[in-house]
C-alpha cells in the first residue's frame, strides 16, 4: 500500500491521505478462509481487533495510519475473527480491497516512512 506525499501542515492540514491496495487469495472451493491483518511492525498501543498503527522513519519518527475492510474507512482490519475479513474459497484467485488512510494534521517529521503489516489467510 503505498500512500504518497503526506504533509500534515499544508496538504492534509484538514484532508486525510487515502489509498487502496489489493490482496489476492486463492482458497480450495467451498473453504471458508479468514483474512487477517496484524497491528504492523511499528504499532503503537492498542488491541489486536484495532491495532494502532505507524509508519517509521526512524527512531521516534511516527505517521499514524489505518487499514480498512470497507470503502468508508470505518471497520478496521484487524488480526481477530471479529476484524477480519471472512470469505469462501472459490478455487481460484479472489481480490480484496484494502482502504488505507493517513489521519490528517499530524506534525509528522520530513522522512521517508513505512511499515510491514502481515496478511494472514486461515483456512
Amino acid at each position: 500500500m503505498a500512500f504518497g506525499a503526506y504533509n500534515g501542515f499544508v496538504a492534509n492540514a484538514s484532508a486525510d491521505l487515502e489509498t487502496t491496495a489489493t490482496v489476492v487469495t486463492t482458497c480450495t472451493s467451498g473453504a471458508a478462509a479468514l483474512i487477517t491483518m496484524n497491528a504492523g511492525a511499528s504499532a503503537g498501543s492498542g488491541s489486536a481487533a484495532a491495532p494502532v498503527r505507524r509508519m517509521t522513519a526512524g527512531a521516534g519518527k511516527y505517521l499514524v495510519y489505518q487499514v480498512y475492510s470497507d470503502d468508508a474507512r470505518g471497520t478496521v482490519w484487524g488480526n481477530t475473527a471479529s476484524t477480519g475479513v471472512a470469505l469462501t474459497g472459490t478455487g481460484v484467485s479472489q481480490t480484496l480491497t484494502a482502504y488505507g488512510s493517513v489521519p490528517s494534521a499530524q506534525p509528522a517529521a520530513q522522512g521517508a516512512y513505512s511499515d510491514q503489516v502481515t496478511v494472514t489467510v486461515t483456512y
